[in-house]
Formats: C-alpha cells, sequence, structure tokens
C-alpha cells in the first residue's frame, strides 16, 4: 500500500498495483476534508502511514479489510509489540502501538457505520473506552476511542525525564551538519515543534539580525492548527541563522533555481520535512546513545522556561509558557511544574539571561 498526497498535502491510498481503493480513501477523505475535526497535515500523514501500514499488513497475509477478524489484529499488534522500529532501530511504545490500533478501530467503525462491512471485527462494548495518554513527536495529547483489554496493550506511566542541560549541548554539538545543529538548537532555545521548524518562514526573520541591539526578538510563526503565536529568538541565535541562509542554503537553493519560503532546505534545495529531523535525530542518538528526540527537547525549553521565570519572579509564569509554547489548555503546561520542582537539584545562577543559562549553565 502506497500513501500519496495532494497539492494540499492531504493523503490518498494507492494499493501495490497502483489502484484506488474507494473505502479507504474515504476514510481518510473524512477525516482530512469532511469531519473538520483537524487541519493538521502533520495528523493527516501520521493517519495515513499508521493505516497504510495496516492495509500492508492484510496484502501480505492475503486477507482483505473486509474479512478481517480480531484474530488478525491481535497478530498485527504483536509483530509491532515484538519488532524494532524502522526509524529508530528501538522497539515501539506501548502507546505507539496502541494508536494504531486506534486507527485501525476507527476506520472499521466508520465502515460499519457506511455499510461496508456487516459487523466490527472486535467487541463494539470493548471499543468505547476512553483513552487520553498518547502523545507523539506532532500530536500531542488527545482522546481516542480504543479497543478494550482484548487488544490494547497496558501502558505503565513512565515518568519523563528532563536531559541534563550537559547532555543537550553535547548531543546538538554531535549533529554533523550546520543545519541540523541549528534545529536542534532552535526547539531547545525556543521550544518550537519539529514541523513548526520545518514551516519557518524566511519573511518571518529580522533582515540584519547582526545590528539587532536587543537579546530576544519576537518572531511570529504559525504553529499546530493554524494559530500563529509568538516566538523568542535569541538574537544570537538569529545571527547563526543568517549565516546559514546566506551561505549553505544559498548555495542549495541556487542549484536548484528557486527558492523555497522556509528557511531549512535539504541536499536538494528543496523544503525540509519533520521525517528529515527525525532521522538526523534518530542517526545522533545512535553515534552519542543519548536518548533525545525531538519533543523532548520542546518538553526541555518548557522545564527550564518554567524554572527561570519562577526564579525570576515574573507574574503567572505558567500562562507566559502556555503562550509560548502554543499549548490550548492549561492543563497541557501545568505537567511541567513537577518536572520543574526535580531541576531544583541543579545550581540556578539567577543573574544569567535564560539563554546563558541553558548555553553556559
Amino acid at each position: 500500500m502506497h500513501v500519496f498526497f495532494d497539492s494540499q498535502e492531504r493523503p490518498f491510498l494507492l494499493d501495490s498495483q497502483m489502484r484506488w481503493e474507494v473505502e479507504p480513501n474515504a476514510f481518510l477523505a473524512r477525516l482530512s476534508l469532511v469531519n473538520g475535526r483537524t487541519s493538521s497535515t502533520s495528523t493527516w500523514r501520521s493517519y495515513a502511514y499508521q493505516f497504510a501500514d495496516w492495509l500492508s499488513f492484510c496484502e501480505k497475509i492475503g486477507v482483505h479489510w473486509r474479512h478481517v477478524t480480531e484474530l488478525n489484529i491481535s497478530t498485527y499488534r504483536n509483530i509491532l509489540a515484538s519488532e524494532s522500529s524502522p526509524l529508530t532501530g528501538r522497539p515501539l511504545k506501548r502507546s505507539t502501538i496502541n494508536h494504531k490500533l486506534t486507527v485501525i478501530c476507527q476506520f472499521y467503525r466508520f465502515a460499519h457505520h457506511k455499510g461496508w462491512i456487516d459487523a466490527l471485527p472486535f467487541e463494539v462494548e470493548a471499543a468505547r473506552i476512553p483513552y487520553s495518554g498518547y502523545v507523539s513527536s506532532h500530536t500531542g495529547p488527545n482522546r481516542h476511542v480504543l479497543v478494550g483489554n482484548s487488544l490494547r496493550l497496558r501502558e505503565s506511566k513512565e515518568e519523563l525525564r528532563i536531559p541534563p542541560r550537559q547532555e543537550v549541548r553535547r548531543f546538538i554539538k554531535s549533529f554533523r551538519t550546520w543545519r541540523d545543529q541549528l534545529i536542534g538548537e532552535i526547539m531547545w532555545l525556543t521550544g518550537m515543534r519539529s514541523r513548526e521548524v520545518c514551516s519557518l518562514p524566511l519573511d518571518a526573520l529580522p533582515g540584519h539580525p547582526g545590528s539587532v541591539e536587543k537579546e530576544t526578538v519576537a518572531i511570529k510563526i504559525t504553529g499546530k492548527r493554524q494559530k500563529q503565536r509568538a516566538v523568542l529568538f535569541p538574537v544570537r541565535l538569529l545571527r547563526s541563522i543568517d549565516r546559514y541562509i546566506h551561505m549553505e542554503r544559498w548555495r542549495l537553493v541556487r542549484s536548484r533555481g528557486e527558492s523555497p519560503g522556509s528557511v531549512f532546505v535539504g541536499r536538494a534545495g528543496k523544503p525540509l520535512r519533520t521525517p528529515a529531523i527525525n532521522r538526523a535525530f534518530s542517526t545522533n542518538y545512535k553515534r552519542t546513545g543519548l536518548h533525545i528526540w525531538p519533543h523532548l527537547l520542546r518538553h526541555s525549553y518548557a522545564c527550564e522556561r518554567l524554572a527561570y521565570l519562577q526564579d525570576i519572579g515574573a507574574p503567572n509564569p505558567l500562562k507566559v509558557v502556555q503562550m509560548e509554547l502554543g499549548h490550548a489548555r492549561m492543563a497541557t503546561t501545568e505537567r511541567y511544574l513537577h518536572l520543574t520542582e526535580l531541576m531544583r537539584s541543579e545550581v540556578i545562577e539567577t543573574h544569567n539571561s535564560f539563554v546563558d543559562r541553558l548555553l553556559q549553565g
């Protein structure tokens, strides 16, 4: 099963014979066009690839998706639990596997509602269990309807570990390319998501950061669900980005003959995609042994920023961090309170600026 995208990045599927299947594509169309519950292209991509993986499994075992049983879904789940991710080389998290099961169950509930199948391949009662624990590099906490205990893997709540600053600095400096180092620094020093970094527009940056006398500059970006927010960029980071734009980036886009509107580009001068960032982090993890992924740098920023604002006595630091990260709900930001308290064992130099604290602390 192959995943393709139209000009608006809406996904569609073609089977191994490059044929269009009406029902699976109707499911994806409802997600991206009809439903209207999410306008996030990253969510569309995630659902499309997860759904395509399930349909490919059906093709491999020789069972049409209409005729699968609960045993087939269980077998698929067990394979996911026993194999390593081809991207990271590490076992898939149980929350990731359960989210894949969510996509499958949503499709079959949709197919049953449309009359394409006579019965669901799992117990109806079991599929009504609410679940709110899935977190990924691009979706954040969500509420879904999941299969019950017969299919869903039990999850143990893992404490999020924020790595020490020394480890983060070493990890970022270990990137082999200038571009990847800059991307790591942006995530760590601003809390931006991977997709937000990929879509960072050239025209949002100041033209001559070398002449800016302030320590930080507010840059407007478009975040999740197409919501705009202001992100504080350290001027020293803007100067490094400006050098990248006029040196490495200019060389890449010149060979292509046209320049995209985004800051970061791939080797062919085309706009950078989040999978490229994930691959770079995965490679760096294997090289350094430091388990740091893109979204962990956002978590690290949130904890460090919250601690800093508390230390200087800023009014309502939680609200400030919520706005900077673009969280829709305060409860999402509040989870960093406990993690921030765990950082109190570190020596805090309150006279340093926030960025100095990260880079030199």
